[in-house]
C-alpha cells in the first residue's frame, strides 16, 4: 500500500512535466509491439517517464490491477470489459502449436482438432484461453492429453525440443527458435487484445498521455 501511495503521489505531482512511473502488466503476444512503440515515443518526448513491465497471464495479473499494483493490463481474449475502461486492439494473434522439426505433423500446413487430440499437449493454464480454444475447435477438454500447463510460454518452449511428439499450444511469433515449427489451427483460431485500466473519475496527465500515444500507435482497422 505504501508503494502504491508513493507512486500515486509521484504521478500527481508531475502534472506539468509529465513524469513518473507507469506500471503495465502484459500477456505474451506480438501485439504488445504496439505498446512498446507507444512507450518509446512517449519517453522520447517525456524522458522522465519510467515504465515497470510485469509479464504474466491475465488470470494472474488481473488481481494486481484491481488492487492498484498495476496501472494498465494488456489482456488476451478479455471478456469482462464492462467492469473496466479499455482500448481494443484492431489486430489479432493466430493460435496454433509449436512442434519439433521431427514431429510426425511437421509437413502439415495446419493442425486440425482431431490431430490435436492424437498427441501430448502443453497448454496455457489460463482458463479463458483454453475454454475458447476448445469450444471453437469443437472439442472437449477431456479429449486432450495435457502433459503440462504453463503460465508463460518462455520456459515451456524447451519441452518440444526434447519431446518430438509434443504439441505446444501458443500464439504465432512469441517463440523464435529455428528448431521449432509453428502450425496454425484449421479452421483459423485467433486471440484478440485489449488494454484495460480501472474505472476512475480522473486520470493523471501521465496516464492520459500514455493512452493518447497508444491510440496513435494502433493500426486503423
Amino acid at each position: 500500500m505504501i508503494a502504491i501511495a508513493d507512486k500515486t503521489v509521484t504521478n500527481l505531482q508531475s502534472k506539468e512535466a509529465i513524469a513518473g512511473v507507469i506500471t503495465i502488466g502484459a500477456a505474451e503476444t506480438v501485439m504488445f509491439d504496439h505498446v512498446i512503440q507507444a512507450i518509446s515515443k512517449l519517453q522520447r518526448d517525456y524522458p522522465n517517464v519510467t515504465i515497470t513491465l510485469i509479464s504474466g497471464s491475465t488470470t494472474d495479473l488481473l488481481a494486481r490491477l484491481n488492487q492498484g499494483e498495476l496501472d494498465f493490463l494488456f489482456a488476451l481474449d478479455f471478456t469482462q470489459k464492462a467492469s473496466y475502461d479499455y482500448l481494443d486492439f484492431p489486430d489479432a494473434d493466430v493460435r496454433g502449436v509449436f512442434i519439433n522439426r521431427h514431429h510426425p505433423l511437421a509437413s502439415e500446413p495446419a493442425i486440425t482438432a482431431e490431430q490435436l487430440t492424437q498427441y501430448p499437449v502443453a497448454i496455457s493454464r489460463q482458463s479463458s484461453f483454453n475454454d475458447s480454444l476448445v469450444e471453437e475447435l469443437g472439442l472437449k477438454a477431456s479429449q486432450l492429453n495435457i502433459r503440462m500447463k504453463y503460465n508463460l510460454i518462455g520456459n515451456a518452449r524447451m519441452y518440444p525440443l526434447v519431446d518430438d511428439q509434443l504439441l505446444l499450444v501458443g500464439i504465432a511469433g512469441v517463440i523464435n527458435a529455428p528448431e521449432l515449427l509453428f502450425k496454425p489451427f484449421t479452421p483459423e483460431n485467433i486471440s484478440t487484445g485489449t488494454m484495460i485500466w480501472k474505472h476512475t473519475p480522473f486520470l493523471t496527465p501521465l496516464h492520459e498521455e500514455f493512452i493518447h500515444y497508444l491510440e496513435n500507435e494502433l493500426p486503423i482497422k
